[in-house]
């Protein structure tokens, strides 16, 4: 494939290192100017699509969480506590425990939360407070950034009663939660394209060089995973990172250089509208997004759910840098800000 001259640069852990010893003593104010959401927002989600919430019910004693369906114990839940369930197969329930933490217990020990609903955290900037009570008068314990995505277990006199990192409970203020909603009809039709989905860890390619630098595909290889995903789509041919590193130039740094075939918008209007539009004619979109010391990180968007109203929620992603992270919510949750999409023309 031919190249484009334009090179964007990898999100790796030893870049980011780097750039930590270089800005010696950099320290960023994050002021917290959060702008009115109104507090009725809705998008829509099919029922099982996405996180559900429920109590323990043992008759004593804790619920034992496993590393697999039947596995090892990992970690118990107390009588009565929430946890934030995902999908089920034969009565072993997917759970998440803590943040990017996930196991499986059985089933018929979990109560169903009905009355719970998805909401993702929408900010103009700054963060969220998530508070001991339901008022600005109590502590703070935690703090959101903008698109976490929660659980709303009650609400009363603007404040939520929330669910987030698999198992904390929390209060926070209802007008910056958009909620989500099982609807009827939907403004947005679901996509899911079958990219499929690679790892820049794997083991098969990790330590394959990038370029002709000392750099490893499992160290800043990220852009060159997520082409080797979007390739096996196109192509409908396998193409693994490393095969894929091999047909790519890069700048004497590792940054990559488009190949000729690939398009990109930077910091485009209108971005979410864009990416559903690419969907919807087949193609899966990578996006690049940064963290505010400027490290840069990679994903392939694959698809979205049926939704009334368009957010980074509601689209489906592959990551090659994490298994926990399904959503562009969740990407952004911890690269904040948008940098490029890019897509194949041909």
């Amino acid at each position: 494939m031919k190249q484009s001259n334009k090179a964007d640069t990898m999100e790796a852990p030893q870049q980011e290192r780097k750039m930590r010893k270089m800005k010696k003593c950099t320290s960023l104010l994050l002021v917290l100017v959060l702008t009115l959401v109104p507090a009725l927002l809705f998008t829509a989600h099919a029922a099982d699509d996405l996180p559900g919430a429920a109590t323990v019910q043992t008759q004593s004693g804790n619920l034992y969480v496993r590393s697999s369906p039947g596995g090892s114990v990992i970690t118990s839940l107390a009588k009565g506590s929430y946890v934030t369930t995902l999908s089920l197969s034969n009565g072993w329930r997917k759970i998440q425990y803590a943040k990017d933490k996930y196991g499986y217990c059985s089933d018929k020990y979990l109560q169903a939360v009905t009355t719970a609903q998805n909401a993702t955290v929408t900010l103009t900037s700054g963060w969220l407070n998530v508070r001991s009570g339901a008022g600005a008068s109590y502590a703070v314990v935690q703090t959101l950034v903008n698109q976490t995505e929660v659980i709303v277990l009650s609400e009363s006199n603007g404040w939520s009663k929330i669910l987030y990192d698999g198992t904390a409970i929390g209060y926070a203020s209802s007008r910056y939660l958009v909620k989500v909603e099982s609807a009827r009809a939907a403004s947005y039709s679901a996509i899911s394209l079958k990219v499929p989905s690679y790892k820049q860890t794997d083991t098969r390619w990790a330590n394959a060089k990038i370029g002709s630098t000392s750099y490893t595909i499992g160290a800043i290889g990220c852009t060159t995973t997520a082409l080797a995903m979007t390739e096996s789509f196109r192509t409908g041919k396998t193409v693994y990172p490393d095969a894929m590193a091999k047909t790519l130039k890069y700048s004497d740094t590792g940054s990559l250089y488009w190949p000729s075939n690939y398009v990109f918008l930077t910091q485009p209007d209108r971005w979410m509208e864009r990416i559903y539009d690419l969907l919807k004619q087949g193609k899966p979109v990578i996006v690049g997004a940064k963290k505010s010391n400027g490290a840069q990180h990679w994903i392939v968007v694959t698809g979205c759910y049926s939704v009334t109203t368009l957010s980074a929620a509601a689209f489906k992603i592959n990551d090659p840098g994490s298994n926990a992270r399904t959503s562009l919510g969740q990407f952004f949750a911890v690269y904040p800000n948008l940098y490029k999409l890019v897509w194949y023309t041909e």
